[in-house]
């Protein structure tokens, strides 16, 4: 390596391990700003949606699937990607070949073959139209013998500095040695150009056989490059720390899902059992917001209204349940979503009985005043 490349080669691995760093601070900052908001609650109305609406239950079925989906697909991808770098780091050590059976797949790095040149006239007098752009990959399969090479047949082979070339024979000598030359160019590969005197058939790799992929060298060629292998690198880590990060916040929401669900008494799997013959209604407020639920099915959900703070002391924080089963009413309030459910049942169930009988009892009352204001209208008219 010359100075210059070397000191880009440096410059470069500067660049790229302070773009992983950056990366790494900037995702590993917010996904850690993302997981603190959903331990310290500022998350749990979207997560009480997800867990009790049914149809956001499904709906989150679809998103789990998806994100697998997503990431099964984003594996495959980084597979491709690490698959073709090692294809690429095998053909570098192979002298741009990679190998496939019998066959070969070799990219080319020049223009050599890209052109025809005027200088050339046996292209147009043959109709010699396989010309190979540069940065193609092209496969080169073997000779069996000697005597299946042919004039004008596009070889790949050996030169005397052990670089690979594919060029045309345009003259094959009685002693069976050959002569190969580029379409761009008017001077042959012998006489110490590529080789000394004539190409032997033993430096022969094989002929050109047709398959070509179009422009997909150059990603092999910058992969085979000191910068390609650092950048992929870099990529691959970034995938990796990124899934790291997204993983550690989605078992942040799984565990704070479950506990809202332990501590409102909430379970979705016992929907299927309950005894519609018996009316059983809850409502739960959180937050600003009120669910409605009938025989453990949602209902609805709707802001919380002034006629609704009777008797909760604390609706932006605590997490008041309202049980009416036959009339066997019971209210439980939770002061700190953080605390262990059997504790707090402890300290507040003695004190909130009082409370929910009169507030039913206000209820109550509230519903003979409107029938009776009903029946008052009805013998007026």
């Amino acid at each position: 390596m010359s100075n210059v490349e070397i000191i880009a080669l440096i410059v470069t691995i500067i660049c790229l391990l302070s773009f992983c760093l950056v990366f790494t601070f900037l995702f590993r900052h917010y996904y850690l700003n993302l997981i603190k908001e959903v331990n310290e609650g500022k998350e749990d109305i979207d997560l009480i949606d997800s867990a009790i609406i049914e149809e956001e239950e499904k709906k989150s079925k679809k998103k789990k699937a998806l994100k697998i989906t997503t990431k099964v697909v984003g594996y495959t991808l980084l597979g491709i990607v690490i698959l073709f770098f090692l294809s690429s780091l095998v053909s570098k050590f192979m002298n741009d070949k990679i190998l496939l059976g019998d066959s070969t797949m070799i990219v080319i790095a020049s223009g050599s073959m890209q052109e025809r040149n005027e200088a050339n006239t046996y292209l147009d007098e043959f109709n010699l139209d396989n010309q190979i752009n540069t940065y193609d990959i092209v496969g080169i399969t073997k000779y069996k013998s000697i005597e299946e090479v042919k004039l004008y047949d596009v070889i790949a082979f050996k030169g005397d500095d052990n670089v690979t070339y594919v060029h045309r024979i345009i003259d094959i000598k009685s002693d069976n040695t050959f002569v190969t030359r580029g379409d761009s160019n008017n001077l042959s590969d012998n006489d110490g150009r590529l080789y000394k005197g004539n190409l032997s058939y033993e430096k022969i790799i094989g002929k050109y056989n047709g398959t070509r992929l179009k422009t997909v060298g150059i990603f092999v060629v910058f992969l085979q490059s000191n910068s390609g292998i650092i950048t992929v690198i870099s990529i691959i880590y970034c995938m990796l720390m990124f899934d790291h990060f997204r993983n550690k916040y989605d078992k942040a929401i799984v565990e704070r899902t479950n506990k809202l669900i332990e501590l409102l008494e909430y379970n979705l799997s016992e929907h299927k059992s309950v005894d519609f013959s018996t009316k059983y209604h809850e409502t739960l407020i959180y937050k600003g917001n009120k669910y409605i639920f009938e025989n453990g099915n949602f209902i609805s959900k709707s802001d919380l209204e002034e006629s609704d703070l009777v008797n909760i002391e604390d609706t932006s924080s605590s997490i008041v349940v309202i049980k009416d089963n036959n009339d066997d009413s019971s209210n439980i309030t939770i002061k700190n979503i953080e605390t262990n459910k059997e504790d707090t049942f402890k300290e507040k169930k003695s004190n909130v009985f009082s409370k929910i009988k009169d507030f039913f009892k206000k209820k109550e009352n509230k519903e003979e005043k409107i029938e009776k204001e009903n029946d008052n209208d009805n013998l007026s008219n």
